[in-house]
């Protein structure tokens, strides 16, 4: 996309918003980040970008609503893009969201200030969670069945001349349950879709669990897997106050990785909203060079 457009996503929303005399909320963040890899080739690298989000509901008539976000990314030495850009109908019972967003997530990872496999490997079950780079359409209809149980059927769809970059979804069909009882989540899915690169529709599908130890501490496991690939992760992680660390082994054929990372945010000369995070990723596979990676991250809310 280019910049105009990235620009035009957000002053579209904004626009929209003051015809309907909508309840819009602005917020940002600066998140700047310097990194040293260690692996095959060792690198360093500095780098970061300012988020600007506007959130908007435009409409709201008794149970029925309309909402939408925008969320520029103002890269610091890299081009800007836009990573949210949806709109949202429906009531409390039913939903449709369309446009570009993640849906439901399968295989969260929880402080992952950097992950960093020392190889591609694996399946994690977000083919087709969505925030397409490609062009491709993507929506997902909600349903609230019940206090706690929500049902999503995520539709992914590309249809141009020429095709998405390679690896990536041409069509998707992604239902996903999450069911919450007091302080257990629990998810599951299932992908069928086809990348386009002669294989046909192939399937996979995750599992996960989390629970809330306390107000500012959960655990959370996971498992997704992919017989058409060949291919599997199962990990694990905890949270607790600003400590996080997390486990995750990926398999494709033969090819097993294994990565732990961890993550400790501080507070950054007591000023509010800002912290600064050392974390770090260590990762080992078969047959490819183990890989360390050491990120400090500064973050500020404002």
């Amino acid at each position: 996309m280019s910049k105009t457009f990235k620009l035009a996503a957000v002053a579209a929303l904004c626009a929209a918003a003051a015809v309907a005399h909508a309840d819009v909320k602005f917020d940002a963040n600066f998140e700047g980040d310097t990194t040293n890899t260690s692996a095959a080739t060792d690198s360093f690298k500095s780098g970061g970008r300012i988020e600007v989000n506007a959130n908007a509901e435009l409409l709201k008539q008794g149970d029925n609503f309309v909402n939408a976000r925008a969320s520029l990314l103002l890269g610091l030495n890299a081009d800007s893009t836009v990573d949210d850009a949806w709109i949202q109908f429906g009531n409390s019972s039913v939903d449709l969201k369309i446009g570009r967003f993640e849906a439901l997530d399968l295989f969260p990872v929880a402080k992952d200030t950097v992950l960093d496999p020392a190889t591609g490997a694996g399946y994690r079950a977000n083919i087709g969670r969505g925030r397409f780079k490609d062009g491709q359409f993507h929506g997902a209809l909600g349903l609230n069945a019940a206090p706690g149980l929500r049902f999503e059927l995520g539709v992914v769809n590309y249809k141009d001349g020429t095709p998405p970059a390679s690896g990536a979804a041409e069509q998707v069909v992604r239902p996903a349950v999450s069911y919450t009882t007091g302080d257990l989540t629990l998810r599951a899915g299932f992908e069928s879709f086809d990348k386009g690169l002669g294989a046909g529709t192939q399937t996979g599908y995750g599992l996960s669990a989390g629970y809330m130890l306390a107000k500012d501490a959960a655990v959370n496991v996971n498992y997704a897997n992919s017989s058409d690939l060949d291919a599997s992760s199962v990990g694990a992680n905890l949270v607790y106050g600003p400590a996080g660390i997390g486990y995750i082994k990926d398999k494709t054929g033969a090819t097993t990785v294994d990565t732990v990372y961890a993550a400790y945010s501080f507070p950054l000369l007591g000023v509010k909203g800002a912290f600064i995070t050392p974390a770090i990723s260590v990762s080992s596979g078969d047959g490819v060079a183990d890989k360390t990676a050491l990120r400090v991250r500064l973050n500020y809310q404002f």
